[in-house]
C-alpha cells in the first residue's frame, strides 16, 4: 500500500472495533484504509482508551529569526528600493545570519510584502492646451525667453521605480523636501536658487525680485520675457506688477 496520510479518527475507530472485539484483523484490513504494518503499529500504541494523538513535526528553526524580521521590515520602510542581495548585504552588516536572495524572497512572501512601483505622481499635459501655448510662444524669439519652475526634491528622488511594502501598503515614508527655483534661457540656467519650505507667493516674490529680475532686460531685448505654468500664486496680481515693473513681459505655458 503506497504511503498517505491516514485520518487520525478513521484510524482510532478501526482499531477500536478491533480491540473491543467487534472486527477481526482480516476485517479490519479488508476495509483498505489501514495497512498490516500500521494495524501493528497502532496496537502497540492503544492505550486502552485510544491513539496518541500524531505530534506535528516543528522542522528546522527559520534562519531569520523574530529580531531579523523586524530589522527586514524597518529597513524596507527606511529604503522601499532596496533589492535582494543589498538587502541581504545589510542583515549581514548588522550582525544577522548570512542569507540568500531566494530565502529573502519566500520571507517577504510569507510576511505579504510584496514589490511594486514607486508612486511618482505627474499632471497629464492637455494636448489642445499645449497647441494653444505653442502659437503663442511663435511669437517670440528664443533669446527672449526665460522658463521659470519650482522643482521640489528629497532624499528619495533618486530611488529606484520599484520598492517593498506590506501588501495593500504604499511604498516610501516621509523625507524633508527642498524646493530649486531656476531660469533656464537658450544659453543655460541663470539664477538658481534653493529654499527650504513651501514656494507661494511670497516666496515667489523674492525669488523674482531678489535673484530673477535684476538679470532680465526690459522688452523686447534678449531675457524680457518671463515664462511660467498656471500655478495659482503666478497668476497673483502681485506678481503681474513686479514682472511689469522691470520692464519684462510675461506669459504662461
Amino acid at each position: 500500500m503506497p504511503y498517505r496520510r491516514i485520518e487520525y479518527r478513521s484510524k482510532e475507530l478501526l482499531i477500536k472495533l478491533y480491540v473491543e472485539g467487534f472486527l477481526t484483523r482480516n476485517e479490519v484490513l479488508a476495509v483498505g484504509v489501514i495497512s498490516k504494518p500500521t494495524l501493528h503499529r497502532s496496537l502497540k500504541k492503544w492505550n486502552g482508551t485510544g491513539l496518541p494523538q500524531r505530534r506535528h513535526s516543528t522542522g528546522r528553526p527559520r534562519k531569520l529569526g523574530t529580531e531579523d524580521i523586524a530589522y527586514v521590515l524597518e529597513r524596507l520602510e527606511q529604503c522601499a528600493d532596496l533589492m535582494l542581495d543589498e538587502l541581504a548585504s545589510n542583515i549581514r552588516s548588522v550582525g544577522g545570519p548570512q542569507v540568500s536572495k531566494s530565502l529573502l524572497s519566500r520571507t517577504l512572501q510569507r510576511l505579504d510584502v510584496t514589490r511594486k512601483r514607486l508612486k511618482r505622481r505627474a499632471l497629464e499635459a492637455d494636448l489642445d492646451q499645449e497647441a494653444e501655448c505653442r502659437l503663442r510662444m511663435a511669437q517670440y524669439l528664443p533669446e527672449q525667453l526665460i522658463f521659470v519652475d519650482e522643482s521640489g526634491f528629497d532624499s528619495r528622488t533618486a530611488h529606484r521605480r520599484y520598492g517593498w511594502a506590506p501588501l495593500q501598503t504604499g511604498t516610501g515614508k516621509r523625507a524633508k523636501r527642498a524646493t530649486l527655483i531656476p531660469g533656464l534661457t537658450i544659453g543655460g540656467i541663470i539664477a538658481p536658487k534653493i529654499y527650504h519650505s513651501t514656494v507661494n507667493a511670497d516666496v515667489f516674490y523674492d525669488y523674482l525680485i531678489c535673484h530673477l529680475l535684476p538679470l532680465t532686460i526690459p522688452f523686447p531685448g534678449p531675457g524680457s520675457v518671463i515664462v511660467m505654468d498656471n500655478v495659482l500664486f503666478h497668476r497673483s496680481p502681485k506678481i503681474k506688477q513686479l514682472v511689469r515693473r522691470f520692464g519684462s513681459s510675461f506669459m504662461r505655458s
